[in-house]
């Protein structure tokens, strides 16, 4: 089976996704061996050829597919520590991959995911159409993890994380991103159902719903990618040391707390402190 990884990156004024994903992509070669594609739009691929990576883009993207910008209904804050800006989010054509992907079995990574280990190859050939993890871990435990980071709202229907989503192109899968765009369309009414904040679009709730739905109203483990560890945006990549350990400086209340990294995937939500370190990872990749 034609297998690979798919990263979306569609920039806005502050956010490098571009450089971001090619992080990522990288990392996801070095310790996945398969090839990686980039979906963006052609604002940002403009950008890639005027900022002149889109060269070196070319060389580490098995395919650079170009689609249309989704449109920007979301706008978030981007937080930096404790710093933070506010700009768009333009993550809403997500389910859009099952039709953009070159891949008959595909991982779909965000681009602030980087992949440290083989851990996910073991689920290539896992029969399933369509895997998703349903856990999020802290690097510093349990104590920063909050109600909303395990359920969509007060209902109680689990919280499944669509950084990570492993799915083979068929039917069955078509059916589930076509619920997902569903659920996108009408995001208001799902919230007043489901009990979300409909203020922002996220994936990880529509994903969440559209897979409830189709287990008949009830949560699965069947098949479940691992548990997403992260950093959230409130931490820092302080620094990335020879045989890309990362060092980060995690967010305990009044003081912070040097984790480091090695070897185990990890999703650093501090989008700026990762590209701060952008040439210092690029230079061992």
């Amino acid at each position: 089976m034609n297998c690979g990884i798919v990263i979306f990156a569609h920039n806005n004024r502050q956010i490098d996704y571009v450089k971001l994903s090619m992080i990522s992509a990288l990392l996801a070669k070095k310790n996945l061996d398969k090839p990686v594609s980039l979906i963006t739009d052609p604002s940002t691929a403009d950008w890639m050829k005027e900022s002149k990576v889109f060269e070196k883009a070319a060389k580490i993207f098995d395919k650079i597919i170009i689609t249309q910008r989704p449109e920007s209904g979301n706008n978030r804050l981007y937080r930096d520590g404790k710093d933070k800006i506010a700009a768009p989010f333009n993550n809403t054509n997500r389910d859009n991959v099952w039709y953009l992907t070159p891949y008959e079995r595909t991982l779909l990574i965000d681009s602030d995911y980087i992949i440290l280990s083989d851990v996910l190859n073991e689920y290539w050939n896992v029969d399933s159409s369509f895997l998703i993890s349903n856990t999020y871990k802290d690097i510093l435990g349990d104590h920063r993890i909050g109600y909303l980071d395990k359920n969509v709202s007060e209902t109680g229907v689990k919280l499944l994380w669509a950084t990570t989503i492993m799915f083979t192109k068929n039917q069955e899968s078509k059916v589930l991103f076509d619920l997902v765009d569903y659920i996108k369309e009408n995001y208001k009414q799902f919230s007043d159902t489901y009990r979300f904040n409909p203020s922002m679009f996220r994936n990880d709730i529509a994903f969440s719903i559209a897979n409830h739905i189709l287990y008949g109203w009830e949560d699965s483990n069947d098949y479940t990618l691992p548990s997403v560890l992260s950093s959230p945006d409130i931490d820092f990549l302080y620094d990335v040391k020879e045989k890309l350990k990362f060092i980060m400086l995690a967010n305990d209340g009044d003081s912070y707390i040097t984790c480091s990294i090695q070897n185990k995937d990890l999703h650093i939500m501090n989008k700026q402190s990762l590209l701060r370190n952008y040439d210092k990872i690029m230079e061992q990749l």
